[in-house]
């Protein structure tokens, strides 16, 4: 997968094979007739000329808008109109057309200033003024709406699915997400692409962006290739996440048979011989190890641990992508691990990670484990590690990448939830012994299940909005209902992996984010401060599986995107315990405990239940 630097796709609007794809002409859409081009034409070349062109418009405009602002009546808006955006989006095929009267919708004025055609509801364009933020409400306070939020609402109030907001530092590319709880879109770093001259993302973005793209009006945006796109997206990410399990498997497997034939662990192996250690000892000890892989790699790729060079290069887990696909490095030597176990050092003490300049994680996610002291080959760890990083795509028989930085978090917590199938055993008669997997019970023994996400909205729907309304009710002022909404205790007694909670800190902070910014749809800068101060200060949680408690505050953590704090911050909020013992009725109390009570079911302890 490349990587495109000037690109960044938010809330999963649309997958990242996608712009491979784009790029390799694998997407329906993307020959020369596809743009209006001569059918003769060679479409590189004609992208090349037009990235030389807007080269040109922007070094132009740059040097206008220096001198611009320094002198009398100068006017931000029409200038980056005038001299760049509407010329480089002729470039990209469109032919804006202003609009004198603002765009109605649910009753609603919107003072969107383009649209992409000549048809009254051709998709929305908006320009804003080169030195307004997309997310931020004018000075003026004029329109009432950041940029970014006039098309969005628009976009969930009208007929219209796709629209298109810049400031000429950014494009972003929008949709219709009124039934989703979380901002996204795909945003093109216009000032990065032209001053670094990345001719790469500048294609992707004319396969992307350009007119012929997007539908001719809104009656047609359900058969337009943006559409088109976003749906192949949404299937191709359920073949990613089913890869992801089975590859979280295949790693598991991996790194246990790779401990176990390593020759410095012979205490490890007569432990395991000896019964001291158990398949289900060992199990628990790989998920963590697992899981610890899986955090740093969504951490690193969102930018949320460190972009230190030393860091990156030297320390991060995603240094280990490279090595997989370099033949030298699958060797005997165990250097590869003993790295890995100085990074768990670095997130365990305050002290080094303020050397390398890395917030401390500490949690139970970083804590010591048995098999942090015993060793592992290169080759056995990358070949495990591979299982994390790539994929194999079936349909096209191709090598895909996994792209952690537009994982969805919840997608960490299914995985494991799924793995509960399994059941861990030894084969004792190998030599040395082998891990496997066999058909396993404790899903149903912990009773782990997992919560399908239109359950998740239908209680949100049901138990969480309503306390939302009825607490903001009294409220008179923002600063009220701020108070009002973060005096909100949502407490989820079997949260497992935490879905239901990842799902209320997005709408209690899309409530306060709202309030904050007075915009019913808030920019997405608002919006990740919010859920962040949510997360901090509302949620609780409670769950009979120690790690998925800790998944649950690894969750969270990505989240809110605290990349200043540790994962410990969470620590009295989150907590490991069993929360739905008890009974229904207490009138079988009256004479005592049952003797009922006592007898044990299936996966519980004797010992315990007769206690």
């Amino acid at each position: 997968m490349r990587v495109y630097p000037c690109i960044r796709i938010e809330g999963g609007l649309l997958g990242p094979e996608i712009l491979d794809r784009a790029m390799e002409g694998q997407l329906s859409g993307q020959r020369p007739q596809d743009f209006g081009l001569a059918e003769e034409a060679r479409l590189v070349n004609e992208i090349s000329y037009r990235f030389g062109e807007a080269r040109r418009l922007w070094e132009a405009f740059q040097a206008w808008h220096e001198r611009a602002s320094r002198g009398q009546g100068f006017s931000d808006v029409t200038g980056t109109r005038e001299r760049w955006v509407i010329p480089l989006f002729e470039l990209l095929g469109y032919s804006l057309e202003f609009n004198r009267t603002a765009c109605e919708a649910d009753g609603q004025s919107y003072p969107i200033s383009h649209r992409a055609g000549a048809e009254p509801d051709s998709p929305p364009v908006h320009i804003a003024g080169y030195d307004q933020d997309l997310g931020m409400v004018a000075p003026s306070g004029r329109p009432r709406l950041s940029p970014h939020s006039l098309v969005q609402e628009y976009l969930n109030r009208s007929e219209s699915l796709w629209g298109v907001v810049t400031n000429g530092r950014a494009v972003r590319l929008l949709r219709d997400n009124a039934s989703v709880r979380r901002q996204a879109y795909v945003e093109f770093d216009l000032d990065r692409m032209m001053e670094e001259e990345n001719f790469a993302d500048f294609q992707a973005m004319f396969r992307l962006l350009h007119r012929s793209r997007l539908p001719a009006a809104a009656a047609d945006s359900a058969g337009c290739l943006l559409e088109q796109y976003y749906q192949t997206s949404i299937e191709e990410g359920g073949r990613v996440r089913d890869r992801l399990r089975d590859g979280v498997e295949r790693c598991l497997l991996e790194l246990a048979n790779g401990f176990l034939g390593h020759p410095a662990n012979g205490p490890l192996l007569d432990d395991v011989r000896a019964g001291a250690f158990t398949a289900e000892e060992m199990y628990r000890e790989l998920l963590r190890l697992v899981y610890r892989l899986l955090f740093l790699l969504v951490s690193e790729e969102r930018g949320l641990i460190s972009a230190d060079a030393l860091y990156l290069e030297h320390y991060g887990v995603s240094r280990l992508r490279a090595a997989c696909e370099r033949r030298s490095a699958h060797t005997d030597d165990c250097d590869i691990w003993l790295s890995l176990c100085a990074l768990r050092g670095v997130f365990a003490s305050p002290d080094l990670a303020e050397a390398l300049r890395v917030a401390p994680l500490n949690g139970e996610l970083f804590e010591e484990l048995r098999l942090d002291s015993c060793r592992i080959a290169n080759r056995c760890l990358l070949q495990a590690f591979w299982h994390l990083a790539f994929f194999e795509d079936e349909q096209s028989r191709s090598l895909r990448r996994v792209n952690y930085q537009a994982l969805d978090v919840e997608e960490l917590g299914s995985v494991y939830e799924s793995l509960l199938e399994l059941r861990p055993v030894f084969r004792l008669e190998e030599n040395p012994p082998r891990f496997k997997f066999a058909y396993g019970s404790e899903r149903k023994s912990t009773g782990s299940y997992y919560t399908p996400p239109e359950l998740v909205a239908e209680l949100v729907r049901s138990a969480l909005e309503p306390v939302i309304r009825e607490r903001l009710k009294p409220c008179r002022t923002p600063e009220e209902k701020e108070k009002a909404l973060l005096s909100l205790r949502v407490c989820d007694p079997a949260s497992g992996s935490g879905h239901f909670l990842l799902a209320a800190a997005r709408r209690i902070g899309r409530e306060l984010a709202s309030v904050r910014c007075g915009e019913q749809e808030p920019p997405p800068e608002e919006m990740r401060r919010a859920v962040r101060d949510v997360v901090a200060r509302c949620l609780y949680a409670v769950d009979l599986n120690p790690l998925a408690v800790e998944l649950c505050k690894v969750a969270l953590w990505l989240e809110s995107q605290c990349e200043d704090m540790p994962l410990s911050f969470l620590d009295h909020r989150i907590r490991c315990g069993n929360s739905v013992v008890g009974v229904f009725d207490l009138d079988v109390l009256r004479e005592g405990v049952p003797d009922g009570a006592f007898e044990p079911r299936t996966g519980d302890s004797r010992e315990f239940a007769g206690c």
